[in-house]
């Protein structure tokens, strides 16, 4: 079942849709038992709603197959957020190696004009400052990544919780269903049986009225 689902773009089928369909089928077999004694005309009705019925079956698992498929894409999605954070870390990781190379060859010019120039050791400390600001504003930057990276990770587990459930839902109403498409199908069955027996005690019946007349006939 897993027509609940009518080619609706991969909207999922509320709870009123699915009851309205079990309704239909319960009102369809309560159909059948009243016009039980309509044999022929009955084993037509039958069959046009057994074909229907499938038709039901097909199209609500075609709805499920794309609502599973919505859900693996949302999930395909949370994947590439959780890449892209790690990108995004490895190249703040770089831009922190690239500044720290940076930071030790200011130093190492410090260190070769500090002889020379006692002025240079104000500047020392405005180095020592933006170094400090650059290394808080990295660490803030990872730990909004592992911010980030948790709560992807947790969006990831809920789609991977949302597929087993529609697949767990998809499983459930396609037993339910299969099992109502056999009772519709017995009920066929049976009312094939029941009109092959009527139209063999038809041709009983008449095979004894024409005795009967024949007899008569000779009779007279």
């Amino acid at each position: 079942m897993e027509k609940v689902s009518p080619s609706l773009d991969s909207i999922p089928l509320s709870e009123m849709d699915k009851a309205a369909v079990l309704t239909l089928i319960r009102e369809e077999i309560i159909s059948k038992e009243i016009e039980a004694n309509e044999w022929k005309r009955k084993y037509e009705d039958s069959r046009m709603e057994l074909t229907e019925m499938r038709k039901i079956v097909a199209e609500y698992e075609k709805t499920v197959a794309q609502m599973i498929e919505d859900e693996q894409r949302k999930t395909m999605g949370s994947q590439k957020s959780v890449q892209q954070l790690t990108l995004e870390r490895d190249q703040a990781l770089a831009d922190l190696n690239s500044v720290e190379r940076s930071l030790s060859d200011l130093f190492r010019r410090y260190e070769n004009m500090k002889t020379v120039l006692e002025g240079f050791k104000k500047n020392e400390e405005v180095l020592k400052k933006c170094a400090q600001e650059y290394l808080a504003r990295v660490k803030q930057e990872e730990q909004r990544y592992h911010t980030l990276k948790l709560h992807a990770e947790e969006k990831l587990d809920k789609a991977n919780e949302e597929i087993a459930q529609v697949r767990s839902r998809a499983n459930a109403e396609s037993v339910a269903l299969n099992a109502s498409l056999r009772k519709e199908q017995m009920k066929v069955e049976s009312l094939e049986r029941a009109l092959e027996q009527k139209n063999q005690e038809m041709e009983e019946l008449t095979k004894i009225c024409d005795e009967l007349i024949a007899k008569l006939g000779t009779t007279d």
